[in-house]
């Protein structure tokens, strides 16, 4: 059996099931699959949607009242855990793809370039942290931060919460014993990381999931609150920002020939600012007002570097 295809095949079930619920049939999911694969019978969905349940843990229900079927995903939780599981497939179906369609180096060169940067490092921490995440136990490393290279660091142990990505690059949330408080590091930063038998505190177990919810990048104080920000791009950015959203609760307000309005919900902090930069004059932060002020003083920073 074709391990790609079949994975491809149940990511396509899962999306055809998912919200917004449209309860297909069976003999629906296997006149859509047909499309794309060869030889989908009802037999083989029936038999997908049992994987997906056992391997997965991903469940897919028949609602007979609706005559089809649906995702069951109970609770927010659920919701966070299944969307970023769903990347994950996604990213290994991209993956499987390409190593098995590029025969030799010389395709690779030909006909692909990915984005890579060769200075990272610390990604020899993730099976650790990984194992201590599952495990519930804390762990210990020195942390030497960028701009104190001379610096020997500081032994710190943490109760690890969340293994954060941006940006090709690998954080870790955590709740720092000793300065009791949340906490991020970096993994290229970290040295002589261990794993400890201390267990983490249950009642701090996902908080930081939580908070990060409203975030853009890394930055994400605990006591700040999410505000509603409104960005208005210029027309010709419009279709850009709806197909790579800045955050997923970015919705939009109105358009018209000239410009689009966008609503976010998300907490204010550097990275935020950062991706309203990036776009130059074609934005413009309508809310809030410390926001605009905000950015209005970079803004003014930045010329003086230019006249």
């Amino acid at each position: 059996m074709n391990q790609i295809q079949t994975l491809r095949r149940r990511l396509h079930i899962i999306r055809m099931v998912d919200r917004p619920f449209l309860y297909p049939s069976l003999r629906k999911l296997v006149d859509q699959l047909s499309e794309d694969f060869d030889a989908v019978s009802e037999r083989t969905v029936e038999r997908d949607i049992r994987a997906i349940g056992t391997t997965y843990q991903i469940y897919i229900r028949n609602d007979r009242r609706k005559g089809g079927y649906y995702l069951d995903l109970p609770t927010d939780e659920d919701i966070a855990d299944f969307e970023q599981f769903v990347q994950l497939l996604e990213r290994r179906e991209r993956l499987e793809f390409l190593t098995s369609s590029v025969a030799s180096i010389r395709g690779i060169g030909r006909y692909l370039q990915l984005e890579h940067n060769t200075q990272f490092t610390g990604s020899e921490h993730l099976p650790l942290l990984w194992q201590a995440l599952q495990t519930g136990r804390c762990v210990e490393f020195v942390y030497r931060k960028f701009e104190k290279e001379a610096d020997e660091g500081k032994l710190r142990r943490v109760e690890p919460d969340l293994l954060l990505e941006y940006r090709n690059r690998f954080y870790l949330d955590c709740f720092d014993l000793e300065a009791n408080q949340p906490r991020t590091f970096g993994l290229d930063r970290l040295h002589g990381l261990s794993l400890t038998h201390q267990p983490i505190s249950a009642t701090r177990t996902g908080q930081r999931r939580t908070d990060r919810r409203h975030a853009i990048g890394v930055t994400c104080p605990p006591d700040l609150e999410p505000q509603r920000v409104v960005l208005r791009f210029q027309a010709s950015e419009a279709n850009y920002v709806r197909s790579l959203p800045l955050h997923s609760s970015q919705r939009l307000l109105q358009e018209t020939p000239d410009f689009v309005d966008l609503e976010l919900t998300v907490i204010l902090n550097h990275e935020l600012e950062r991706e309203i930069l990036a776009f130059g004059e074609l934005v413009e932060v309508l809310e809030p007002a410390e926001l605009r002020e905000k950015m209005t003083d970079r803004i003014r920073v930045l010329s003086k570097k230019y006249y």
